[in-house]
């Protein structure tokens, strides 16, 4: 029951997303393929002259990251095969994944870790056995993070600790989902992997705009409106997959590997833009878990920008987004731009 819930919420979110997503001067046909994976709703939105196979070939393509290369729950993949032998040797693929996240780990002093596996399953947040694990287990899951490595292909990962790759399996889908409507005539594309979205434009005049959701509204509520060309997108926001404790207190699922506890950094949400599904995604988590002003330096070291929303209904933007973000819900005052 829980499930199907799920996949409705999710599935009115992302029909409410891609419907604000505009964009002028339309041509050729536009063929639309809604589907689920990752635990997710994907829905995909192609327009130009693209043939029908190329949405099948999205579909197989996002279901074979999830169950044969990224999940940790799924016994054929990768990842899964790693956690369980504690190491091993993965395609060149998932090594240049992995890789790229050993890097920002580094960068960003692991506000984002991509071994938080044993820290999330002890929360069970958004499953059935979903709780406030004790301090004590929680220092038991900590001891057990930030001890993987990568050389080559070969990954190692310690005895106790779990890799987890599902705060930026939707990025990798959309990057996967860009390299092959490169390859077609597609002129546009929207594609929402739940909280990411690629945005192509073969045009590179061509612009998009996108609602940004209001946290503290439904899934079809604004804070803003943001007008962009071609990039990715990802939010990270304390809305998301959240539960209410027997106490009556409220948690989310964006963990701060410091503590081991859901992030509290001031923010109620952060939006990441830049080339890469991949950082973008794991930027949106590490901003959020190091907030406002502690993320700028992480930011311009990958050429990313972003949009924050405070705990105070402020709006602060990071990057060159003067005037390309309209605030459209009266509680929320953009306040500055961070350069």
């Amino acid at each position: 029951m829980k499930k199907k819930l799920l996949f409705a919420a999710l599935a009115l979110l992302l029909a409410a997303v891609v419907g604000l997503i505009g964009y002028d001067a339309l041509t050729g046909r536009t063929q639309t393929t809604d589907f689920f994976a990752m635990d997710t709703t994907v829905s995909v939105r192609l327009t130009g002259c693209v043939k029908p196979e190329t949405a099948e070939q999205i579909k197989a393509m996002v279901r074979h990251l999830d169950t044969d290369l990224l999940s940790r729950t799924s016994e054929g993949s990768e990842i899964a095969a790693v956690n369980r032998a504690h190491g091993g040797t993965v395609g060149e693929q998932t090594a240049a994944w992995l890789q790229t996240l050993k890097e920002l780990e580094e960068i960003s002093g692991h506000a984002f870790t991509a071994d938080l596996g044993a820290l999330t399953g002890l929360w069970g947040i958004g499953t059935e056995n979903e709780r406030v694990p004790d301090r004590d287990e929680i220092q038991a899951a900590l001891a057990h993070t930030k001890k993987w490595s990568i050389n080559g292909r070969t990954v190692t990962v310690e005895n106790g600790a779990a890799l987890d790759l599902g705060a930026v399996g939707k990025g990798i889908a959309c990057d996967e989902i860009n390299a092959i409507v490169r390859q077609t005539k597609a002129k546009k594309v929207i594609a929402a992997v739940g909280g990411s979205v690629l945005l192509y434009a073969k045009n590179p005049k061509e612009t998009f705009r996108v609602g940004i959701r209001d946290p503290r509204g439904e899934a079809n509520d604004y804070a803003a409106v943001l007008t962009v060309g071609s990039c990715c997108i990802s939010t990270s926001g304390s809305y998301e997959r959240v539960f209410t404790a027997p106490d009556g207190k409220t948690y989310h699922h964006i963990f701060d590997p410091s503590n081991g506890f859901p992030a509290q950094s001031g923010l109620l949400s952060v939006t990441v833009l830049c080339d890469s599904g991949l950082l973008s995604d794991a930027l949106s988590t590490a901003c959020f878990v190091l907030g406002c002003e502690k993320s700028e330096e992480l930011l311009k070291a990958y050429d990313a920008k972003a949009v924050f929303i405070t705990e105070e209904n402020k709006i602060i933007t990071a990057g060159d987004l003067a005037g390309r973000l309209e605030i459209t819900a009266d509680q929320y005052t953009l306040v500055e731009e961070s350069q």
